[in-house]
């Protein structure tokens, strides 16, 4: 490469890295854990089984029984990766967690961003035929992964798993089915009440199924990279994802179960019974004993949700709190596109509970 004349040439330096480098943090490295998925295999809609999962990892000397871990859950059409976009006007996750760990106001742990994509924008972070086996590529091969290659406490003691949304949901899930693996859980405005966070996406996207001619067509749109421009497209994406997660059609899994008749519009109570099963406000109570294992729960949620979730997240609180667990639970003054403001408040109580 020939130098130019440019006269401050011989003063330039310049660097080759491996990699891709586009902002310093203070306190962590940041790294990528890379996966090999078997639990991800034959899954229905040939979704990568390798995922890059980035994680920052504290820069100074572990303590001797190693870090603290967070598992941070991004919400429906999000992704672990997506957190690490620079932002116009305002710091992004880890710039925002840098300086709150500066200032001691977040703890020094091992932040790993789950990477849970798939075809139709999510996974739940659950086992099912109509998706994937992504609840088993969180806890038994990436929290292993994190085991074997990092200097992390062990699996049990302080490892919390957070999320907003759908991530919020994953965080329930994955807590109240293995408090044995997440003592310490974070959940903002989680999907919960289904009849009503849910239910009115179904009568959204099932004119557009209609008019679209099935799901197959979508499918080729979205392919296409044409669906998601649509103003229904979000709520048509949810209500798929959603079926498919909870009640993938027996027999033929690419497709979910509908819970309402598509020419009446009546609800198939039945049907519906299933989809009520996965909702935090059921399996919280089925699932008391495990429940009762947390050790500690944080739960936020805006007063003005989109989704109405406000009132989802008010009776989780209120089914925890009579099963006598003590819970950290706020409401802020925003709606459901304000939930990233609220990791600070996150981060702060986990300096408290973990003496951090």
């Amino acid at each position: 490469v020939p130098r130019g004349t440019d006269e401050g040439w011989e003063s330039m330096q310049s660097q080759l890295q491996s990699g891709l480098h586009v902002f310093q943090l203070k306190n962590f490295n940041l790294e990528t854990l890379t996966i090999k998925s078997q639990a991800l295999k034959g899954n229905p809609w040939n979704d990568s089984v390798v995922r890059h999962n980035p994680v920052l990892a504290p820069k100074s000397k572990p303590p001797r029984d190693g870090y603290p871990v967070v598992l941070v859950l991004a919400g429906f059409t999000g992704n672990g990766p997506k957190y690490f976009g620079l932002r116009t006007f305002e710091a992004n996750f880890p710039q925002e967690l840098d300086q709150c760990v500066s200032e001691n106001r977040a703890p020094l742990a091992l932040y790993v961003f789950v990477d849970a994509m798939t075809f139709w924008g999510g996974s739940q972070f659950l086992n099912s035929d109509g998706m994937g086996r992504y609840e088993d590529y969180v806890v038994k091969e990436l929290c292993q992964a994190i085991s074997e290659k990092y200097p992390a406490e062990q699996l049990g003691k302080r490892w919390c798993v957070m999320g907003g949304s759908s991530g919020g949901y994953g965080a329930l899930h994955l807590a109240s089915k293995y408090p044995e693996k997440f003592s310490t859980m974070a959940a903002v405005a989680p999907d919960s009440f289904f009849s009503m966070s849910l239910l009115p996406e179904f009568y959204v996207a099932t004119p557009t199924l209609q008019s679209f001619g099935g799901l197959s067509a979508i499918k080729k749109s979205l392919s296409e990279g044409e669906f998601h421009q649509r103003r229904d497209a979000h709520s048509t994406l949810n209500a798929i994802a959603m079926g498919l997660c909870y009640v993938p059609r027996p027999g033929k899994s690419s497709e979910p179960l509908w819970p309402i008749d598509k020419e009446s519009g009546e609800l198939i109570t039945s049907v519906w019974k299933k989809y009520l099963s996965h909702d935090p406000i059921f399996f919280l109570k089925n699932r008391r004993k495990k429940v009762a294992k947390i050790k500690n729960i944080y739960l936020d949620v805006g007063a003005f949700d989109q989704f109405h979730l406000q009132f989802g997240t008010r009776q989780i609180r209120e089914t925890l709190v009579n099963q006598g667990l003590k819970i950290a639970y706020s409401e802020f003054k925003g709606n459901h596109f304000d939930i990233g403001s609220r990791r600070p408040p996150i981060w702060s109580w986990l300096k408290k509970v973990w003496k951090k």
